[in-house]
């Protein structure tokens, strides 16, 4: 069975449940980019290869039982109750196995590379501990029972269940001492280097989601989460300061600044300039002159 770039051998005897795309798309699991995932109770026979440079994150946290990661490198890994194994999206390729006799339970998800919550992009893969393994346990199998329920789930129970397990999984994984921003400013800096060597575009949301390749939801979270602004006044407040910095020192007309910021016409971003400033470009250049 091909899987998300992942060989899964599956036998007669084992229990796994997915989360659904309906669960996967709620905001809980949306902000952490998680795009697959499930709860699974896996014997002896189970065993899952996944190859070097797959594209994605596997965090596998472990219920109860032990699982056995087999890296390319020769090293092995166990990990039990309370640890997780955390695979890097361009990380070295391994074999998760149950060593038995027991059965490992487990939730596993697999997160988008940009994801908010993973360590440095270098990484390769790391075992770390948690604490409230039956919390997880608790609430993953709540929110695949209410979402089997369909129409007659308890919409607020589930949204409680997805919200709790959500910071779980990010406590689980976010490396300690580990400021989230980081990440994501990382992933906007080579945006707004373009941009900026742009600024004579008329730029658009879909436009920075084409140089991004994410989604409008995606940038837009990204955005409010650093700069609490849109994408939109990001670009906006981009092209007003450097245009701030023509008017007070060169000897550029008018419209050949509105020109150099992306406004076909004078009036257009006289009237923007004056939203954005409180003045407009004459006068700015005037008291800048002063």
């Amino acid at each position: 069975m091909l899987y998300s770039r992942e060989i899964v051998h599956s036998p007669e005897r084992f229990e796994q449940w997915h989360l659904t795309h309906t669960i996967l798309r709620s905001q809980s699991f949306e902000m952490l980019q998680i795009r697959q995932g499930g709860y699974g109770v896996h014997d002896i026979d189970f065993w899952v290869e996944r190859p070097a440079g797959k594209g994605f994150s596997v965090a596998v946290l472990g219920i109860s039982g032990h699982g056995r990661f087999l890296m390319e490198d020769g090293t092995e890994i166990t990990i039990g109750e309370g640890e997780a194994f955390i695979s890097s999206p361009s990380g070295q390729g391994h074999r998760e196995e149950t060593p038995g006799p027991e059965p490992f339970e487990h939730l596993w998800v697999i997160l988008a590379p940009t994801s908010p919550i993973l360590p440095d992009p270098s990484f390769d893969y790391r075992i770390v501990s948690f604490g409230n393994a039956p919390l997880i346990k608790e609430l993953v199998r709540n929110i695949i029972s209410e979402d089997l329920a369909g129409a007659s789930a308890d919409d607020t129970s589930l949204d409680l269940s997805e919200r709790l397990l959500a910071h779980e999984i990010r406590k689980a994984i976010e490396p300690e001492g580990y400021d989230p921003l980081k990440g994501r400013k990382a992933q906007l800096a080579s945006l707004w280097n373009n941009v900026s060597q742009h600024l004579e575009r008329p730029w658009t949301v879909n436009d920075l989601c084409s140089v991004m390749n994410c989604s409008r939801s995606h940038l837009t979270r990204l955005c409010q989460a650093v700069y609490q602004q849109s994408p939109g006044e990001k670009v906006r407040e981009m092209k007003m300061e450097y245009a701030k910095m023509l008017l007070a020192n060169s000897v550029m007309t008018i419209h050949e600044i509105a020109e150099s910021t992306g406004f076909a016409r004078s009036s257009r971003f006289s009237s923007s300039f004056l939203a954005y400033e409180g003045t407009s470009p004459r006068e700015y250049r005037k008291k800048s002159d002063g």
